[in-house]
């Protein structure tokens, strides 16, 4: 029998928290059924001990508080969001780097019967207080906690060159970060901005309190108990004076390295086929034997391909058409040959704003196409005229501005997957309706899941042995860096899991192998795309044109 409320009890340190911390509240709280029941902070006037570390650490304690200003960080206070709810002020005990509750403050908490504790504070809690709600203490932990135990987010990641930085909501146990995995998920670290790198973690991790939550209240117990960890990750501190001297250089360095490429390194992607099927990339070794087609034109590229056949047997491949100059893409044909050489590509749909990632879907004898236009705000479906020579509009599916829309049936169901800014490469979200023509529905769940390394569409989901297989974009050390196909485990409108089995190129060895960020099906042939850098004039003046206006908003607002 599904739960009809689910009791919150709030740890804070007192009624300011910081924003992430917040909003993470605001969320859980907005869920139907959750009910807080009791906010638990220290007395007032109760301060931490101070650090044994506070010299060897000064510097960089010293930046933290004086510098170091990333939005999620910022105070806002939660007394309206718990107006009404009891508060206990408790004085915990201190032993090493523990903070455990007296058994009168724990008798006093569950007499509010809190299912869940949210911790927003106090330190690393032992004892009673881990057992006493029935669904444990939440916690959250802002790093991979297989890799970096302790912290502080972010700042052990950019010292090593990890491109990822990853984050955990756990359930308490009584070992430090090693707690059981509620929900887990990857993001890029920003080499050059720890402040960024903070934000976006702190930020986009807020929602899965929330989450957790509702699988509760539909009666899936297990989403409480978690997965545990068994990492054995050095535990890392604040950093000493002198290894935060050498962060500072470093970040400097990889910010003129960051602004360096922007000026000189610009994308151009070209279409290339694989005479395979699309199942064969499941192979341990596939073959990518591409044929690439013609370079495109120095300042121009050609990405995002998707394909059909025509009655006459004909390959059609429609792809995103981007010329510098313009700075948009618009959706293009082409017509491969087995000479590789290329007629006048033909222009199918050009609306003024944005276009790519034409997916191709074929349904009741005609060919539909969903075309990327977050720019519009919506996903539009098309269908390719009879002509074949034009898109028509065919309506409008979400009003959402998805990116890498990809549509798809799935035991019995239509599904339409795709992220959203900002997080563009990270945020997968899913759509879905019992029929092409809808009405279109948000999974319960979104986002599905946090993780540059898998979540962005990256080409035609497909059907192999019975199982559902879909490729996404891993883009955690570069933008469209290679694919990862995921095998979809469960998926229903209230569940969703899949798992990385195979990851596929960049193609090494060819004109093209910086990159590679889609592969679609068209029966016994794979269409994919890969990526060099060039230096494009228009390009660089267009980013040195950006770089002095944010230079000169910047020098205003101060």
């Amino acid at each position: 029998m599904a739960e009809l409320e689910l009791r919150v009890g709030v740890l804070a340190n007192g009624p300011a928290v910081q924003r992430w911390q917040r909003l993470a509240l605001e969320q859980l709280l907005a869920v139907p059924g959750v009910r807080p029941v009791v906010w638990v902070t220290p007395p007032d006037g109760q301060e931490p001990d101070p650090p044994k570390d506070r010299w060897r650490t000064a510097l960089y304690r010293r930046w933290r508080r004086m510098r170091f200003d990333p939005p999620a960080m910022r105070p806002e206070r939660i007394d309206d969001l718990l107006a009404g709810v009891p508060r206990l002020r408790c004085e915990v005990q201190r032993k090493g780097h523990a903070e455990r509750f007296d058994a009168k403050d724990l008798e006093a908490i569950a007499a509010h019967g809190p299912d869940v504790l949210l911790r927003l504070g106090f330190g690393i809690l032992k004892g009673g207080i881990l057992e006493l709600p029935r669904h444990g203490v939440w916690s959250f932990h802002h790093g991979d906690e297989e890799k970096y135990r302790g912290g502080p987010p972010g700042f052990w990641e950019i010292m090593q060159g990890d491109p990822v930085t990853g984050a955990v909501l756990q359930r308490l146990t009584e070992r430090l970060d090693g707690g059981r995995i509620l929900r887990k998920g990857w993001f890029n670290t920003i080499d050059h901005s720890l402040a960024e790198t903070v934000d976006t973690v702190l930020t986009h991790s807020a929602v899965w309190p929330a989450q957790v939550a509702r699988e509760l209240l539909i009666g899936r117990n297990e989403a409480a108990e978690g997965v545990a960890s068994t990492t054995n990750a050095p535990l890392y501190r604040y950093p000493t004076n002198r290894v935060f001297l050498d962060f500072l250089l470093r970040q400097a360095r990889n910010k003129a390295r960051f602004h360096r490429r922007e000026l000189q390194e610009h994308e151009q992607w070209n279409i290339g086929l694989l005479h395979q099927p699309i199942s064969e990339l499941l192979k341990e070794k596939p073959s990518l034997n591409v044929r690439w087609l013609p370079d495109p034109a120095p300042d121009a590229f050609r990405a995002d391909p998707f394909g059909y056949r025509t009655a006459d047997g004909q390959l059609n491949v429609l792809y995103e058409k981007y010329q510098y100059a313009q700075g948009i893409g618009d959706i293009s044909r082409v017509r491969p040959k087995r000479d590789n050489v290329l007629k006048r590509s033909r222009t199918m749909l050009t609306t003024g704003s944005h276009l790519s990632y034409p997916y191709v879907l074929e349904h009741d004898g005609a060919v539909y196409v969903v075309p990327e236009s977050a720019a519009s705000g919506r996903v539009d479906l098309f269908r390719v005229n009879e002509a074949n020579d034009a898109l028509e509009h065919v309506r409008t599916l979400v009003e959402e501005p998805v990116y890498d829309p990809t549509v798809f049936q799935w035991q019995g169901r239509w599904w339409l997957f795709g992220t959203l800014a900002p997080l563009t490469n990270v945020a997968l979200h899913a759509w879905h309706a019992p029929s092409l023509e809808g009405p279109w529905e948000p999974h319960a769940l979104n986002p599905l899941k946090l993780d540059v390394r898998s979540a962005r569409p990256g080409g035609t989901p497909f059907v192999h042995e019975g199982r559902l297989y879909r490729p996404a974009q891993d883009s955690a050390s570069t933008y469209g860096h290679r694919i990862a196909i995921n095998e979809v485990l469960e998926l229903s409108p209230d569940r969703f899991s899949e798992q990385v089995v195979r990851v596929v190129g960049p193609l090494s060895g060819t004109a093209f192998n910086a990159g590679l960020h889609t592969v679609s099906a068209v029966g016994d042939v794979t269409l994919v795309d890969g990526k060099r850098f060039v230096n494009v004039d228009e390009q660089r003046k267009r980013v040195r044109t950006r770089k002095l206006e944010r230079l000169k908003q910047r020098k205003r607002s101060k």
